[in-house]
């Protein structure tokens, strides 16, 4: 539900100011850092999983990429 969750955050934002603040509400209002670790480079947002049998350990690859126009 939290991927989904996340997805949707992403799809229903206008812009990147958007995106930025509704992934900080995502934050406050799911566990979503218990699951899920994120961040921003120059011109993207990035989320990586974070391992079920260690939470302090991430999945090397990215599940999802989001460019910025």
């Amino acid at each position: 539900e939290l991927y989904f969750r996340i997805i949707n955050t992403i799809l229903f934002s206008g812009n990147e100011a958007e995106l930025r603040e509704s992934m900080i509400q995502l934050e406050k209002k799911t566990p979503l850092d218990e699951y899920f670790t994120y961040g921003y480079g120059a011109r993207h947002l990035w989320v990586c999983q974070r391992r079920p049998s260690d939470k302090t350990n991430i999945f090397e690859h990215r599940i999802m990429m989001v460019e910025f126009q």
